[in-house]
This record gives structure tokens, sequence and C-alpha cells, in this order.
């Protein structure tokens, strides 16, 4: 609470319409993610939510606590964070879950220190810890493309001193170009390179990010194109897209049907809140074992949470599924930057023939065999284009 007037005061800006970054109102009209990860609601009560907090007041980790299959991360930055949290009340980061790196990839994400029941809350912030990056009050109509965000990225809290310093225990944990676990997009490639994908959904929506940013970047003082580029990497890849309560009224009023009888909708209405120590969680599209959920999402003092969908093991990784599990690997792709291992929505996808698909086989430039025998040698872009036509070639 004590942040709530710095917050308010470095969000003022007079290029765009103050953002509630406290996300208040925000938690107040969401019902459930469009575009983010699965998301759940409930109000507090001791029947509905098991927490993690420690059971008699044991601190640390004791001899007794199980050895865990991941490296811990034991940087200063991911310390800090954890401060900065728990100064505001934050739970489930004090050696329930744990920061590390997966021992075999070396990828960072969120490890359980203990059993954790189906339902259990594994970790929240308060919403006054969520970075909004649009008016909430609009609905998202201020950002009508993703480069829009990242700009408000960029302006609201990068460029912005009060607010770089209110916010960087969060900013520094943020992955940078120079990072190795940094995995650009298809829009960082050239035309050249996104034209080998193949597939027509992939490529067009790898050039329409790329013509986006360069859009905005084009009205933009003092903010580059490579600058621009990053930024809203930085809010695709890694914030929460969620839907405004009331979005799914339709259009015409009740009972109002288009030409087939089908009832007319009006577009989703969403905002991206950016959620630190959550958004660590890495994403498994099939077998993900948590949700983000809302408790309390009426009141001032709600809380952003990640909730355990099934029994979690002490040492298992904490996992989300990215775009509410309907995301096929091309979206995954495009959003985040990477090729996901299993995805049961892609054989869905090109059973449909949904548009921008390639219906057989027979289409491809390449077989599957001479993709399998190019990608062990393949580094960089080449190897995510040939990771994506792999996958999609092994879901028909």
């Amino acid at each position: 609470q004590r942040f709530r007037p710095m917050i308010r005061t470095c969000c003022t800006m007079n290029t765009f319409p103050r953002l509630l970054t406290s996300c208040c109102f925000v938690a107040a009209c969401l019902v459930s993610s469009s575009d983010g990860m699965a998301i759940s609601s409930s109000k507090s009560s001791k029947k509905k939510l098991l927490t993690n907090a420690r059971q008699g007041g044991s601190g640390g980790f004791g001899t007794s606590q199980p050895t865990l299959v991941h490296i811990p991360c034991t940087s200063s930055k991911s310390q800090t964070l954890i401060n900065f949290l728990l100064n505001q009340k934050s739970t489930g980061m004090n050696g329930e879950t744990q920061i590390g790196f997966n021992a075999d990839t070396g990828l960072r994400g969120l490890y359980a220190c203990k059993n954790m029941k189906k339902g259990e809350i594994i970790c929240k912030i308060p919403s006054d810890c969520a970075l909004a990056l649009s008016d909430p009050g609009l609905g998202g109509d201020d950002v009508p493309t993703i480069a829009h965000e990242g700009r408000n990225f960029l302006l609201m809290y990068q460029q912005e001193l009060d607010a770089q310093m209110l916010w960087a225990p969060y900013l520094d944990t943020l992955p940078s170009r120079n990072d190795a676990s940094f995995n650009p997009s298809p829009d960082f490639w050239s035309d050249e390179e996104i034209e080998q994908l193949e597939f027509p959904r992939a490529v067009a929506g790898a050039k329409e990010r790329k013509s986006e940013i360069a859009a905005v970047a084009a009205i933009e003082e003092d903010m580059s194109f490579d600058d621009l580029q990053f930024g809203t990497w930085i809010v695709s890849s890694r914030s929460f897209q969620i839907q405004m309560s009331g979005s799914d009224d339709t259009s015409g009023g009740p009972g109002a049907v288009d030409d087939k009888g089908r009832a007319i909708a009006k577009p989703h209405k969403s905002i991206r809140v950016l959620l630190p120590y959550l958004d660590m969680a890495n994403h498994d599209s099939d077998n993900a074992n948590s949700e983000l959920h809302l408790i309390d999402p009426e009141k001032d003092d709600a809380w952003f949470a990640i909730r355990a969908t099934r029994p979690i093991a002490a040492g298992k990784e904490i996992t989300l599924s990215y775009g509410s599990g309907i995301h096929s690997s091309v979206e995954i792709l495009l959003k985040y930057g990477f090729v996901p291992s299993e995805n049961k929505i892609d054989a869905i996808m090109l059973e449909r023939s949904i548009e921008g698909s390639i219906e057989t086989l027979d289409e491809w430039k390449t077989t599957l065999e001479e993709d399998l025998e190019a990608v062990k040698t393949a580094e960089g872009s080449m190897k995510s284009i040939l990771q994506l036509r792999i996958k999609l070639k092994q879901a028909y």
C-alpha cells in the first residue's frame, strides 16, 4: 500500500492516459484469459483455497528437505526481487518454491520445494505488484497491436526514471538481448529466413509483427526499431493477457445473429499485465501442472497467484500452459520464440484445415526425414525453423 502513491505518480504521462499499475481496477474486471495463461478466480475461503504458508515457523532448507533435480539460482538479482515481493506480503517464495535452472537444458524456471496438493496456492503476489501495459478502463482499445504495448513498456517502466527505480528489482531480472536464454521470435529474422518457415500462417504472422513494430517506431521519437522490437518481445513472451468482464456480450443486443444464424459477438476486450516472479514459470502445452489464479478479484487487495491443477512433488518444475492451452506450435513460436516439444493442438489445427495451413505433407518443399537430418547441425533461426517444420509434419 505504501507504494501506491509512487506507482500512480510514476505512471502519469502526457503522451497517453494514466495507467493504474496497481491493477486493482484490472482485477475487479477480470473473468478469464483470452490469449495468455489459463486463469481461474475465487473469493478468499479456507474451504476453497489451500495456502502454502510454512507450518511451525521453520525457516530455510533443513536436512529433511528432498534433493532437488535442478540447479538453484543464487543470483543477487533474483534474491532482490524475492525480497521486494516479500516486503509487499507476497507468499510462496520463501522456501516453498525456488527459481532454478534445468540441469539438462539450462533454462530458468520455478520449482517446488515441497509437495503441493491439487488446488493449493503455490505462490501469490498482490495486485499492487502487477505492471499494467495499457489503460484498464479502455480494455485494450488504446493498444491496437502488441507493438503499442511494447511501446508502453519502454515509456512507462524503462524510460521513466521514477518507475525505473521503483521496479528495478523486477526489471533487472528480465532477459536482455545478450542472454543465452533469449529466444528471438521470427520477427527478428530476415524476410528470407521467415519464408523458410513455409507454413503460410507462420510466415504471415511473423511479417505482420515486424510491420506493426516498424509502424509504431516510425511515429515515436527517441525510440529505435530495435529497442521497440525487443520491448515488444518482452511483453509478448512474458505478459499475461487478461480478458475483461462483459467483453463477450453480443454487439447487436440479446439474440443478434449473422446471416447463418450464429450469435454476433463483440471483439474481446483485454489488457496485458506483467507479473513479477509468476512469469518465471515455464510452458508445457500438454502437461502443465498449474494455472494463473485470481483471489478476491473484486477487492482492492486482490491477488495474482499460481495454483496447482494436480499434485506436484517436491523438486518438480512448476509449469503453465501458455495461450490457455489452445495455441498451436505456430502461435507459440510467433509469440514466445520457441517450439514446444509436445502440442496436441497442432493435429487439431491440421485436421480442421484452419486458414493458413498446409493441408497435406506432399505440399511441403522438404520431407520430414530431410528436416530431421538437417536439424542435427542447425543453429540459430534455422534450428527454430526446422523444429517448427518437423513438429507440424509429425502432426499429420
